[in-house]
């Protein structure tokens, strides 16, 4: 279940307080946090580190783990916008960023997503703590789709901050 960036705790609750009494959430991350309830509700790096080493240890054959994951180029991007500007310029992004990626279908339950047929993607959000709207994309040419992305962000940031 997708829950939107820096919800973990909320999206385990969620998922617990509407299923079923069969129902266990036994994992929840994000790129830089996971948390394995089975040792606690708190993120934890060491423990992800002995699932993943257990995992290929009762596996065995660490090549046929390997053979189905493919690894793209990962980035995330800070673009200073300042708060009183945010809500304006996700509401225009909504409308620049599929007229600029119109190949993409879009999803904007936890900001704006932009998905490729290709598996590739891109994320725009506000930043909750911080003067910035955050871009996340994975692509195997992503120094283009950051490119292209930034530009329609830094363009739409201008046009909503014109005194700045």
């Amino acid at each position: 279940e997708r829950v939107r960036l820096g919800s973990l705790h909320e999206g385990i609750a969620r998922e617990r307080s509407t299923g079923g009494e069969d129902t266990e959430v036994v994992f929840a991350a994000e790129p830089w946090k996971h948390i394995h309830t089975a040792f606690g509700g708190w993120i934890d790096g060491v423990v992800s580190a002995a699932v993943v080493a257990a995992l290929v240890a009762n596996a065995g054959d660490t090549d046929r783990l390997r053979e189905p994951v493919t690894e793209r180029p990962y980035r995330k991007v800070s673009i200073e916008c300042p708060d009183a500007a945010k809500a304006d310029v996700m509401a225009a992004l909504e409308t620049e960023l599929p007229a600029a990626f119109p190949e993409a279908s879009v999803e904007t339950e936890y900001g704006i997503r932009l998905e490729f047929a290709d598996a590739s993607w891109l994320l725009v959000r506000p930043s909750g703590t911080e003067p910035y709207v955050r871009l996340y994309a994975e692509s195997d040419d992503i120094d283009a789709l950051v490119a292209d992305a930034r530009a329609v962000l830094e363009s739409t940031v201008s046009d909503a901050t014109p005194d700045s």
